[in-house]
């Protein structure tokens, strides 16, 4: 089979993508840039439908996209965040909940450099969620300008969903992933977020 062939027999819609994913899984996401919005609104809107309830979700930065699809107040009853990093959308969302009498965020003190270790040694992942970018006529994707945690936890989770986005860059060094190494793709050309003030704002 070659890699064109075997890209369209894995390419589904976002909603197709997501529905294998069973309730009360461990997913894990992209982080910043990384985040794949098609993939977190279609998890959203399972949760939203009640399909899916009791999920965990591991992450060390959350952006915008995040925000408003899986990070949203009125879903984490259904949904628990394991964040390694508040950006100011966990710390709203404590903030709230604090308000409500009922806690809405569960912090996971870890090191940037272990991070890697405790989503492939500690947490079975039963997803991994990310974007990367197009793949070349050999088979292979990049995970861009996201190599951190994404490289092991890819290929510890039971399933790799992968969201390719024209925007993210091509990068070299140990950024590759094989066509064969993934479950599913979804494509969305979208811009990729950028941050204008500092970090964890």
């Amino acid at each position: 089979m070659t890699a064109d062939i075997e890209y369209r027999s894995k390419l589904v819609t976002a909603e197709e993508a997501v529905r294998a994913i069973p309730a009360a899984a461990n997913v894990a996401m992209g982080m910043a840039v990384a985040e794949p919005p098609a993939l977190l609104s279609a998890l959203a809107a399972r949760v939203e439908a009640g399909e899916l309830a009791g999920f965990n979700l591991w992450y060390f930065h959350s952006l915008l996209h995040a925000g408003t699809s899986v990070l949203r107040y009125d879903l984490l009853d259904r949904i628990r965040p394991h964040c390694m990093f508040l950006t100011a959308i966990e710390r709203e969302l404590i903030r709230r909940g604090e308000a409500d009498g009922r806690s809405s965020v569960e912090f996971v003190p870890t090191a940037f450099s272990q991070s890697a270790r405790l989503l492939s040694e500690q947490v079975s992942l039963d997803a991994f969620v990310t974007t990367v970018s197009p793949m070349d006529r050999h088979g292979w994707f990049t995970f861009g300008t996201s190599n951190d945690y994404a490289t092991t936890a890819a290929r510890a989770a039971k399933r790799l969903i992968v969201e390719v986005n024209p925007n993210m860059p091509r990068v070299f060094g140990d950024s590759l992933l094989h066509i064969s190494e993934v479950d599913a793709i979804v494509e969305n050309a979208v811009a990729l977020p950028q941050r204008a003030g500092p970090c964890g704002q």
